[in-house]
């Protein structure tokens, strides 16, 4: 059975790239039924921090991508946090095995010489290879400095390797050239396991088949082959998918809207939203298709069909997507969805409406929504505040045509006893005829005059949801201001 991992730092919120990784890897893991396990990566004890690991939790609860095994769920593999992992001493037993097998050994060199020795390398103008001096060291030079507080780390032996090739499900064969990879960390010097070494212990250990990834570590990749092999282990099937760039080709970052996926549910995005937009953020589908909903996704995602060239985040078009997916919400959903954004100024216009009404309204201008918050900027329309009302109608310009308009339209709409949707389009109908079937003519000065906004929603919902009582009011006030 295939197993993917989702191997996230705490050093910092959930971001949209990390993110993306967790989504591959949970498509892939719906699409060839593999287990998803979620490991926490927090040997860097001066950056982890607990709200990290919260705020990693956060997002992949928001985007509904949830762990097979992980440190809450737990599992065979376990534990499933590294510095647990440390405590048992699943590290060290591996790495007694090298020391003994004399692939790994003993380094007691300082910062200072080894910066000695990169100083070096680039007067002559070539890459840094170690230069091995710890590595022939005599067994009683070695038990000395172990014995002594002499700051020692552990250190893997590349072996003489002319070539290693990486195979990628994504890209073609790489082939590195061994001789360029210097001896590299395994212990470091705090006590802790390096990046590549725990990695591969861990993916080894845990039986991972598939490792979905960004392609920054295509450069770790070799090493941890080295790795997997010293230690016996079989590697898994490497994928690296090609990095998310800003809109202006440059490295994705806050400027681009980078900003951690908490910020964008907080924003008013719609998770349904994120998901369908970061799937297509280097995965296609077969045709031109866009809108998703993640059961499809999850049976259409195929690693063949991941693109080799970097990924553009467009915000713009993450906001047309947000708004179709706010448009294909019920009534009920999204008015549940809407009233967290809510400010002072539109709950005080909606408390004069039931709550049936309420849904109505926030339904009638889902249009116009492209975020969760613009809301805010269209309920002036359902305002019933005469006062209001009446201001900014004394500070329009009207034609004579445009008031005949208004005085038609509400001579026939309120020979109705009920004003329904349907009561109020017929009546508009019958006006736009009369004015030789010019809608232009007639909807206009109608909002204006009887709702008090040049723009807004659909004006026969608002005119159907203020009422007759309202429209009554209005409609003797514009008598009164037009004969004037």
């Amino acid at each position: 059975m295939k197993r993917v991992r989702f191997a996230p730092s705490p050093t910092g919120n959930l971001h949209i790239g990390t993110l993306r990784t967790a989504l591959f890897n949970w498509l892939f893991a719906k699409r060839y039924n593999a287990t998803y396990v979620l490991r926490i990566e927090d040997t860097d004890k001066a950056r982890s921090k607990p709200e990290y690991e919260d705020n990693i939790y956060e997002g992949m609860d928001w985007m509904e991508i949830v762990e097979d095994e992980g440190p809450k769920k737990g599992g065979k593999f376990g534990p499933y946090r590294q510095t647990e992992r440390i405590v048992e001493g699943i590290y060290q037993k591996q790495l007694n095995r090298l020391l003994e097998e004399k692939k790994a050994y003993y380094c007691f060199c300082t910062d200072k010489d080894l910066d000695a020795e990169r100083e070096e390398a680039k007067q002559k103008n070539r890459p840094y290879i170690y230069s091995r001096k710890c590595l022939r060291l005599n067994p009683d030079e070695i038990a000395d400095k172990l014995n002594s507080e002499i700051s020692r780390t552990v250190k893997f032996e590349v072996p003489d390797t002319k070539s290693l090739i990486v195979s990628d499900g994504v890209r073609d064969d790489i082939d590195f050239d061994c001789s360029l990879i210097s001896d590299f960390v395994l212990l470091k010097s705090d006590g802790n396991p390096s990046y590549n070494y725990s990695v591969v212990v861990d993916d080894a250990l845990m039986e991972i088949t598939d490792v979905i990834r960004g392609e920054d570590h295509i450069s770790n990749t070799p090493k941890q082959l080295l790795l997997f092999k010293a230690l016996g282990f079989t590697p898994p099937q490497y994928h690296h998918l090609p990095m998310i760039l800003g809109q202006d080709k440059s490295k994705l970052s806050k400027r681009h809207g980078a900003t951690a996926v908490t910020d964008y549910e907080s924003q008013g995005y719609l998770s349904d939203a994120l998901y369908n937009f970061l799937a297509l953020l280097g995965w296609s589908p077969t045709d031109t298709t866009e809108i998703f909903d993640r059961a499809s996704l999850s049976t259409l995602f195929s690693m063949d069909r991941i693109s080799k060239s970097n990924a553009v985040f467009d915000v713009t078009k993450l906001k047309w997507m947000n708004g179709q997916y706010i448009r294909s919400l019920s009534e009920s959903a999204l008015s549940e969805k809407v009233k967290p954004f809510l400010d002072d100024a539109s709950n005080a216009i909606l408390a004069e409406y039931s709550e049936s009404d309420v849904s109505k309204i926030i339904y009638s201008v889902r249009d116009n929504l492209a975020l969760l918050p613009d809301i805010n900027g269209y309920l002036e329309s359902f305002n019933t505040s005469f006062e209001s009302f009446s201001e900014k109608v004394k500070g329009f310009q009207f034609t004579d045509s445009e008031r005949q308009v208004v005085l038609d339209f509400c001579k026939n709409i309120l020979e109705y006893s009920d004003i329904t949707s349907e009561n109020v389009s017929k009546t508009m109908d019958i006006i736009v005829e009369k004015n030789d079937g010019k809608k232009g003519k007639v909807f206009k000065p109608i909002r204006k005059a009887l709702i008090g906004l040049e723009r807004g929603p659909n004006i026969v919902e608002i005119l159907t949801l203020l009422g007759r009582e309202n429209l009554s009011k209005r409609a003797s006030f514009l008598n009164e201001l037009f004969s004037v």
